[in-house]
């Protein structure tokens, strides 16, 4: 069984892109770690369950694959950077093979802690997957060196992530649409940026299926 975690605002397993899929509703995480859920439905915002429905197109629908569903958002797609800290921490204790972080943070203020993590996420061989940059600037943890850093691209075939070098490394660019059959993701809170990072995390789960 294949595992991808996906930390962002929940994931809704009974969305028409996730039925018959495999979704584990996990922690819920704050500034200071694991907290009580403020809002009981499995996401309120619609954003991760955007995210994960993207990445679950790139799958056959029989696929050994599990979505581990952490939640760092509620009704914004904002949060103290400090509870993804605490949700990467724990999703790498889960032996993920992906974790999807559709986000990111300009704010240099957790460097070390993630550039402690995605190393760690290294060494056990698990793909972190995030945005290269956010409003025009790099971002944490994408613009670490052992993350799968991803750019939007509007030019790129949808399912069809491109590896490139730039900027000196080697960048994922990938399609920032919803994918064209996916029902209901156009109606969901996730475009840009967090569906391209969605769709290399799909990309990546795929490859590892053979």
């Amino acid at each position: 069984m294949r595992r991808v975690v996906v930390v962002d605002s929940g994931v809704d397993g009974g969305h028409p892109a996730l039925r018959g899929r495999r979704v584990v509703t996990g922690p819920c995480f704050g500034p200071t770690g694991v907290r009580d859920a403020v809002e009981r439905e499995a996401d309120v915002l619609g954003h991760g369950t955007a995210v994960a429905a993207t990445i679950a197109r790139f799958l056959p629908q029989d696929a050994p694959v599990e979505i581990v569903s952490l939640r760092v958002f509620e009704r914004a797609p904002t949060c103290d950077f400090a509870a993804v800290v605490h949700a990467l921490r724990h999703a790498l204790s889960l032996a993920p093979d992906v974790v999807n972080l559709s986000l990111g943070t300009t704010s240099l203020r957790h460097r070390a802690e993630l550039s402690a993590l995605a190393a760690a996420a290294k060494a056990q061989r698990a793909r972190l997957v995030a945005p290269a940059s956010y409003g025009g600037l790099p971002c944490d943890p994408g613009a670490l060196g052992d993350v799968e850093s991803v750019v939007g691209d509007a030019n790129v075939p949808w399912q069809l992530p491109e590896l490139r070098p730039h900027a000196g490394r080697l960048v994922w660019f990938a399609s920032p649409l919803a994918a064209p059959d996916a029902d209901g993701v156009r109606r969901l809170l996730a475009r840009g940026e967090s569906l391209a990072v969605a769709a290399v995390s799909g990309c990546l789960l795929r490859s590892l299926l053979g």
